[in-house]
């Protein structure tokens, strides 16, 4: 999936708990794959794998302008490590995107976590839905999928299921395609 977009995005809290390095392995692409984290606290540390792979692709962080007033020494560690930061003002999902823009991202791929898959939920920015199910209860301690988004996948247009093994995969655009 990540060989068939622009740039891949997770949020802050996934590069905490799982540092990612975000790129596309084993297939080719035209261009390289631009790695997005939406951290409006500029959390993100600057030894985080993905910035390992510079070659692979630029790493931009989006952030708020609060977070570059009082963290000047973050920012600037990050720079060092080979971030573009961004802050898209006035904060939020659809200006983010917006921001995006300038660095010739028409399609982004939202890989995690739940706070960032529920902010593009709310903000009415998600096209397409492809949700991979496990048989596996994670319990009560588990991130909540959307984080408790009231979603229906029933409202999917066009939706295919397929079964992955024993996995399932559940996908369908959210709006009529143009």
């Amino acid at each position: 999936m990540r060989a068939q977009v622009d740039a891949v995005a997770v949020g802050s809290e996934t590069v905490l708990v799982d540092d990612p390095m975000l790129t596309v392995r084993d297939v080719y692409r035209e261009r390289p794959l631009t790695r997005v984290v939406f951290d409006r606290r500029l959390r993100t540390p600057p030894n985080a794998r993905l910035f390992s792979t510079l070659a692979a692709g630029p790493v931009i962080i989006l952030t708020s302008r609060q977070a570059i007033l009082e963290r000047t020494s973050q920012r600037a560690a990050l720079e060092q490590a080979g971030a573009t930061i961004v802050t898209p003002e006035p904060a939020g999902m659809r200006n983010a995107l917006r921001a995006l823009s300038a660095f010739d991202i028409q399609s982004l791929l939202l890989e995690g976590g739940a706070v960032l898959h529920a902010s593009a939920w709310d903000e009415g920015v998600v096209d397409y839905v492809q949700l991979h199910v496990a048989p596996t209860a994670l319990g009560p301690a588990g991130v909540r999928l959307l984080g408790g988004c009231d979603v229906s996948l029933s409202s999917l247009i066009d939706p295919k299921i397929e079964l992955l093994g024993p996995d399932t995969l559940i996908e369908g655009y959210v709006h009529r395609p143009h």
